[in-house]
């Protein structure tokens, strides 16, 4: 229990319910680094995912290129707002990934 682990289970929840995202659920850490089906979303920029993202849903993440991953399937996630915030943040997400196909 606790507030982390509420953090937690929101994101997950919502991630859940995203088609083309899968994740490790973690145990002892704020972020996530969910990968995300490039091929489903046409993703060849994992900078211009987040950048699209950004704008058409006001939600903010790293790509993952920004640690070093090589592949522009993967994005991290820092877990620290509410629970009820990140949940939004993450719908938010899932909505713009219901038509999106990167240019």
């Amino acid at each position: 229990g606790g507030r982390l682990y509420e953090q937690r289970e929101a994101v997950c929840r919502a991630l859940d319910d995203i088609p083309g995202i899968t994740y490790v659920k973690n145990h002892a850490a704020f972020y996530l680094f969910p990968k995300i089906d490039a091929k489903r979303f046409n993703i060849t920029s994992d900078k211009q995912f987040a950048l699209d993202v950004h704008y058409g849903t006001n939600v903010l993440f790293i790509p993952g290129s920004g640690f070093d991953w090589a592949e522009p399937d993967h994005f991290r996630l820092v877990m620290l707002p509410k629970p009820d915030e990140i949940y939004d943040a993450i719908v938010r997400i899932g909505k713009f990934l219901e038509t999106y196909q990167q240019a």
